[in-house]
């Protein structure tokens, strides 16, 4: 589920037609009084950059010759670590199987060093709030560790998750000052460098000599630590300072060496930051502005940042507008549609490689060596399915059993109640005993069709594949019975003795019983007897018949809670009233149109006695009313 959220992100994010930033400023627009120079000027080697690439080099060579499982997972994370900064794919590769190892070990610190690697490239992205939650999970992790330096790095990961997303800028402060009071427990402070910076580039409304203090902290923690990445960031800073204070002609040299210093520690994101800082030294020369974003541009290009290249581009059409230049706006609009359309499919690479290395079993000997605990944990869980198999079988089986015995209940409160009324008036003749036994049978026609319903109903929520089948030849075999019993439906019965008229109200109550239990529905049934004299026998019948088509109908369709039956005399009229408080006619009639076929057949009782069927329905319920002539 989790997967499909992050795929709608990012297509809602390829859809917005506008570039996400993923590239962090060195420092938010600041008032001239902030201004300050920063005394020290710093000059990188290109040894830097072949460093770390060889350092990169080697702990990819040693992989091969690690054993020890813990080692291997802290050494995918190392290569995912130093990946951060240089390309984020490689870094969510190699995470991503730090991850899965450090799981099947139960290594605590690897799955958290992997899962702050994750976050941030969920970060780099733009999946915010996927970041920032798994970042949250994580910091009580490297709390409870007490790992003071992971903590700070988890502070500073959110505050540039906030920056980029919601922009909480009291949330930022207060993990920034919770980053330095942390840094306090540090024996080796070095994270505090780019904690100390990004203090004054999240807090705008800092005084002068609060800049000069964090900043200079700054510098000299990275001085003492020979931090190249940081020192020229403190410069960028104090090439900003001096374009804010418009002294750009000491920014100029300055901004010059930091490109360089910039390319030679092979740091994409600086580079661009110092070809960013000329575009705003050029600034009322925006031809010249121009051609420093086409620089960083391509700088962008080379890191294969997508992010990085519409952000970078959109800036540039600012300027091409300014110059209103169509071919230049023009090409501008082209790389910009051409890096949107490459970023949106790197994204889904993204993600499909997401869920491919959550999917595929590590098949390394780390693994081969825990097969018999895979062994047991496949036992485990093998016991645990058939377990779970029989109970469903089991109630498949109950509902089958209670299935059966409504089935059965059914057929007997119709075959109760049409011999009681048949035998009345043929005691005297066995064949005619036996013809009214089949009659029994041929009046089962509704029942039939409940005991279809079921069967379907069943039919439907079993996977059983022999329990369906056999289900199946139930369905056939009913559906025969169901035809030879409609096919019977017009014979006619016999008249009942005169203890009929006694009996009816039991033969209704016994019916009702038998279809709707007390531990489902409510009851009401009110029979006046005395509207019973003198009504022949193939009125009852007809009666009973749409009784029990009405009750059908409830069963299979209504939903209802609550029926309620009334049979009384009113001015020469036999009336019966049948209501329920169901879902009503029009929903049912929308969700199943077989279900009007109980009414068709009611009506059609009514009229072969030449009455009025009235039936009213709605939200709350449907009430069936009946008006049968009496005979004088």
């Amino acid at each position: 589920m989790k997967l499909t959220i992050l795929v709608q992100k990012m297509e809602n994010l390829h859809k917005t037609n506008r570039a996400v930033i993923v590239f962090t400023p060195i420092m938010p627009r600041i008032k001239p009084i902030y201004c300050l120079v920063l005394s020290l000027l710093f000059c990188v080697s290109n040894n830097i950059a072949k460093c770390q690439t060889q350092q990169i080099e080697r702990e990819r060579q040693g992989l091969a010759f690690i054993k020890d499982g813990v080692k291997l997972v802290n050494s995918l994370n190392q290569l995912g670590a130093l990946y951060r900064s240089r390309n984020v794919d490689s870094c969510f590769y190699y995470v991503v199987k730090a991850k899965r190892m450090a799981t099947n070990l139960g290594y605590q610190k690897g799955q958290a060093d992997a899962d702050e690697l994750i976050a941030y490239a969920f970060f780099k992205r733009g999946l915010y709030a996927e970041s920032l939650g798994l970042l949250g999970e994580i910091l009580p992790d490297y709390q409870t560790l007490n790992d003071p330096e992971k903590i700070i790095r988890v502070y500073l990961d959110m505050v540039e998750v906030l920056n980029k997303g919601i922009s909480d800028r009291p949330k930022i402060k207060s993990l920034l000052q919770k980053a330095i009071q942390t840094g306090k427990k540090l024996e080796k402070d070095s994270i505090m460098a780019e904690v100390y910076i990004s203090y004054c580039n999240r807090n705008p409304n800092l005084t002068e000599d609060s800049i000069n203090y964090y900043l200079g902290k700054s510098n000299e923690i990275a001085n003492r630590y020979k931090d190249d990445r940081m020192l020229i960031f403190n410069q960028l800073w104090q090439g900003r300072l001096l374009i804010l204070s418009g002294q750009k002609q000491k920014a100029l040299p300055l901004i010059r060496q930091l490109i360089s210093d910039s390319q030679g520690i092979g740091d994409p994101n600086l580079e661009i930051n110092a070809l960013f800082l000329m575009t705003g030294y050029y600034d009322d020369k925006p031809k010249i502005a121009l051609d420093y974003f086409y620089q960083a541009y391509q700088v962008a290009q080379k890191s294969g940042d997508k992010y990085l290249e519409i952000y970078i581009l959109n800036n540039a059409l600012e300027v091409a507008n300014q110059l209103e230049d169509k071919d230049e706006i023009i090409n501008v609009h082209l790389q910009l549609e051409k890096a949107m359309s490459a970023e949106w499919e790197k994204s889904k690479k993204f993600i499909s490689d997401y869920i491919r290395y959550n999917a595929i079993v590590d098949d390394n000997k780390l693994l081969n060596a825990k097969n018999a605990r895979r062994a047991l944990w496949l036992l485990i869980v093998s016991s645990c399915a058939t377990i779970i198999v029989l109970i469903i079988y089991l109630i498949m089986l109950r509902k089958d059993k209670k299935s059966k015995a409504q089935v059965d209940a059914l057929n007997n409160a119709a075959n109760i109640q049409i011999i009681a009324m048949e035998e009345a008036k043929h005691q005297a003749v066995r064949e005619e005993q036996q013809r009214l036994g089949q009659d029994l049978h041929d009046g089962l026609a509704s029942s039939i069709a409940a005991i279809r319903h079921q069967l379907e109903a069943l039919s439907l929520d079993t996977s059983d594949i022999i329990f369906k089948n056999k289900l199946d030849v139930l369905l056939r075999e009913t559906e025969n019975a169901y035809k030879a019993a409609r096919n019977k439906s017009h014979e006619w019965f016999s008249s009942s003795n005169d203890q009929q008229e006694q009996h009816f109200e039991e033969h209704i109550k016994l019916l009702t019983d038998n279809f709707l239990p007390e531990s489902r529905y409510n009851k009401n049934i009110n029979i006046d007897d005395g509207s019973l004299i003198g009504v022949d026998l193939d009125t009852r019948i007809a009666l009973l018949r749409i009784i029990q088509e009405a009750i059908t109908n409830i069963i299979k369709h209504a939903r209802a809670n609550n029926v309620g039956i009334l049979i009384y005399e009113e001015e020469g009229n036999l009336i019966l009233i049948i209501n329920d408080d169901g879902i009503g006619l029009n929903e049912k009639k929308s969700s199943n149109e077989k279900s009007t076929i109980g009414l068709k057949s009611i009506r059609r009782r009514v009229q072969s006695l030449n009455g009025e069927t009235t039936i009213h329905s709605d939200s709350k319920g449907t009430e069936i009313t009946v008006s049968i002539p009496l005979k004088s």
